[in-house]
């Protein structure tokens, strides 16, 4: 069983981070953890260049998920993990040691969507939450579980919490295709993983 783990960029700032996160995947130990990095402050960088040098959507698109990089190199520094690119490396690592492992996400889209009859939308509809989606659907994984700075949207579709910009425009189209998905407030004094939408038959 897989469950990838989205980590919205703003908890990048979030004091003991590390120590947080290692408590949380540990609750999945006996399961194959894959941890996508969203964007924060360094896709607000992207969003600035786009705004100031009309970019167009493509060339925007691709600098915003090149941007999670430099996240993702964040965490391997404060997690001591190791990244991987597709399904095959990841597979290959596992069978070594079971520790969580992070996706370079820009890597994996550009080969994926190059086999994909669906590729993502190359616009600002999409962020991290739909890229950690649409990872947990190619993987595919039994469970996205979304790690945010906000409680979870409580008896909320998909696309109510789209519309409260508590997930982006794109998610609730992946979201109705993926088993389960799960919410975790890491700026919770009490931090639970909660079950917040399920397409189980």
């Amino acid at each position: 069983m897989t469950v990838v783990f989205k980590l919205g960029g703003s908890l990048l700032t979030l004091p003991g981070l590390a120590e947080k996160l290692r408590v949380v995947l540990d609750q999945y130990s006996d399961k194959h953890r894959l941890i996508v990095t969203g964007g924060g402050a360094s896709a607000d960088v992207v969003r600035e260049w786009s705004r100031i040098h009309q970019l167009d959507d493509e060339s925007a698109h691709w600098l915003a998920i090149a941007s999670l990089d430099l996240n993702r190199q964040l965490l391997e520094t404060l997690l001591s993990l190791r990244s991987v690119s597709d399904h095959a490396e990841a597979t290959r690592l596992w069978a070594i040691e079971s520790s969580p492992l992070l996706l370079d996400s820009h890597r994996f889209t550009r080969h994926e969507e190059a086999n994909s009859l669906e590729p993502l939308p190359h616009d600002w509809n999409v962020t991290s939450d739909s890229i950690a989606a649409w990872t947990a659907l190619r993987w595919p994984a039994d469970e996205l579980v979304l790690f945010k700075s906000v409680p979870m949207p409580v008896n909320l579709s998909a696309q109510a919490a789209s519309d409260q910009e508590l997930v982006d425009n794109y998610f609730p189209h992946i979201a109705k295709d993926l088993r389960k998905i799960s919410w975790c407030n890491l700026r919770a004094a009490q931090i639970a993983i909660e079950p917040w939408l399920s397409n189980d038959s």
